[in-house]
């Protein structure tokens, strides 16, 4: 297909972008999980664990990927039985599960580091550093969006 060529109207504009942003998930994640040792979620997984000072509960790290604590458990189960990771109960709540670091995890980490650079150059080539920070203020205004419309199925919910 011929992206470039669709954009014929707002409203063919807005279904291809939505669209878009499910469509370029599939090819990132398949692209990604077909050359590296683990899934693109997990990568993200324990990308978003650099984040963080002390090893955070699921919860948290859920929250900051996006999704359900269920969904992180599922992704760091075999990341933990590969040794990158540990799952141990929460000192301040045992009823928590907080994610840390193996060393393995840490030099994984660490060399995903240059990965990342790699990735990024990759993915951004065609991009130069003014669209960066357009798209950068536009995704921002996506994530609000996103935002917008839970509020919006939530109203919707209640109002049933």
């Amino acid at each position: 297909m011929e992206y470039e060529k669709m954009g014929i109207n707002l409203q063919w504009k807005k279904n291809l972008l939505f669209a878009g942003v499910f469509i370029q998930e599939n090819l990132l994640h398949s692209v990604f999980d077909r050359y590296n040792e683990m899934s693109c979620k997990q990568w993200l997984l324990m990308s978003v664990l650099k984040a963080f000072d002390t090893p955070p509960d699921l919860s948290t790290v859920a929250k900051a990927m996006g999704c359900s604590r269920q969904n992180v458990k599922q992704l760091a189960r075999p990341l933990e039985q590969e040794g990158y990771i540990r799952l141990e109960k929460s000192e301040a709540d045992a009823r928590s599960l907080c994610i840390s670091y193996t060393e393995k995890g840490k030099q994984f980490s660490e060399e995903n580091t240059a990965k990342g650079k790699f990735v990024h150059e990759a993915v951004f080539s065609e991009f130069t550093e003014d669209e960066i920070d357009v798209y950068y203020s536009l995704s921002i205004k996506m994530m609000n969006g996103i935002k917008h419309l839970e509020e919006a199925f939530q109203k919707q919910k209640e109002e049933v």
